[in-house]
C-alpha cells in the first residue's frame, strides 16, 4: 500500500525533522506502534535523540539521555545495530534487567521497571541517504499484547521509512 499523495506532498513541504515527527504521528494513527522513537545521525555521525511520541512515553527521553551525543559506532543503540547489519531489525521476546542486547534505559522502559518480562515487538527502521550514509532510525514499539505488525501496517511503515529517508537526504 502506498501513502496517499496528498500526505506525501505535505511531508515533502516540511523540514526534515518536522516531516519525521508528522510521519511518526501518522504511524501512531494506524496503530503501527504505541511508542515511536526517532534517533537521528548528526554531524560527525553523532547519534542524537530526535523525537519520542506516543500516549505513554513514561520518561523514555530521560532514560535514554546517556545514549546520545557520541559517535553512532560507540553507542549500544539499536540504531547502531541496524546500520551495522545494513537492514531493519526486529527485537522481540523475553528479556531480563541487565541484559546487554538492549540499551539499559530502553530496557527499563520496556519492562516498566521490572527485572524481567516481555519487551513486545520493536521494529528498528534505518533511514539511509542515497549514498548509503546513516541518517537516522525509527523504532516502532508495540506491546506483546498488541502482537506484531499486521495487515497493511508493514507496507505503510516501509513506505514511510523510504519517504522520510528521501526527505532527510534532501
Amino acid at each position: 500500500m502506498e501513502i496517499p499523495s496528498h500526505i506525501v506532498d505535505r511531508l515533502r513541504e516540511m523540514p526534515g525533522d518536522e516531516a519525521v515527527a508528522y510521519g511518526m504521528e501518522l504511524l501512531l494513527q494506524i496503530a503501527a506502534a504505541e511508542t515511536i522513537l526517532y534517533e537521528r545521525v548528526g554531524e560527525g555521525e553523532t547519534l542524537e535523540l530526535g523525537e519520542v511520541v506516543g500516549p505513554e512515553t513514561g520518561g523514555l527521553k530521560e532514560l535514554l539521555a546517556g545514549e546520545y551525543g557520541r559517535p553512532l559506532d560507540e553507542t549500544k543503540s539499536l540504531a547502531r545495530k541496524a546500520f551495522a547489519d545494513g537492514s531493519a531489525l526486529l527485537v522481540m521476546g523475553n528479556a531480563e534487567a541487565g541484559e546487554q542486547e538492549l540499551p539499559a534505559g530502553l530496557l527499563k522502559f520496556l519492562l516498566a521497571g521490572a527485572e524481567e518480562g516481555n519487551v513486545g515487538f520493536l521494529y528498528v527502521l534505518p533511514m539511509n541517504g542515497a549514498d548509503g550514509r546513516p541518517l537516522g532510525t525509527l523504532t516502532l514499539v508495540r506491546p506483546a499484547a498488541d502482537g506484531p505488525l499486521n495487515h497493511e501496517q508493514p507496507n505503510i511503515s516501509e513506505a514511510m521509512r523510504q519517504e522520510l529517508s528521501g526527505i532527510l537526504d534532501g
